[in-house]
């Protein structure tokens, strides 16, 4: 999981919002392949596998775009989502100002709900705000190697990152 500490100045006015905002995290989060081990080709290039992905946030809520519009999808699954037709389940949360999000999907999907992250500052005054990003791979990208250089069976990985920034008195 990285964090892009550049667009999260940009979109939080150098680190400090102010109460009652929606700000656009497009591009702050990225994810990866959690061991960022190389496989260039074979079985693991050409499968489709999911990942979980957890969001908390220590103050106010988040949504994947603002949405007027009725939403199109059944809390659990998976059918589109309230953003776009990219195939999303939602086992926490439903997209829309939430506390904590918890979701699967593929890291491609994943990573195209995260550029339409918002954070909604809401009530929130005079606060250090933290968003948590916990990302599963759900046992699909890990592989051990052995002591002769071989890849051996896929073992979960998990991995954390945390974003901050403050949300000021007016």
């Amino acid at each position: 999981i990285h964090v892009d500490e550049t667009r999260l100045l940009a979109a939080t006015n150098g680190g400090l919002v102010t109460p009652h905002k929606n700000i656009h995290l497009h591009g702050v989060l990225r994810l990866s392949d959690p061991d960022e081990e190389d496989f260039s080709g074979g079985w693991f290039v050409e499968r489709v596998h999911s990942a979980r992905l957890k969001l908390h946030a220590s103050c106010g809520t988040m949504s994947f775009l603002i949405a007027a519009a009725p939403q199109d999808y059944v809390l659990g699954v998976q059918n589109g989502s309230i953003a776009g037709t990219e195939g999303i389940t939602f086992h926490a949360g439903d997209g829309s100002h939430d506390t904590d999000m918890d979701i699967t999907s593929t890291l491609a999907n994943l990573n195209l709900q995260l550029g339409r992250l918002y954070y909604h500052s809401g009530g929130c005054r005079e606060q250090n705000i933290t968003i948590s990003a916990e990302l599963d791979d759900l046992g699909n990208f890990g592989a051990s190697m052995d002591e002769m250089g071989n890849y051996g069976h896929p073992h979960p990985i998990v991995v954390r990152n945390q974003m901050h920034f403050q949300v000021a008195e007016y």
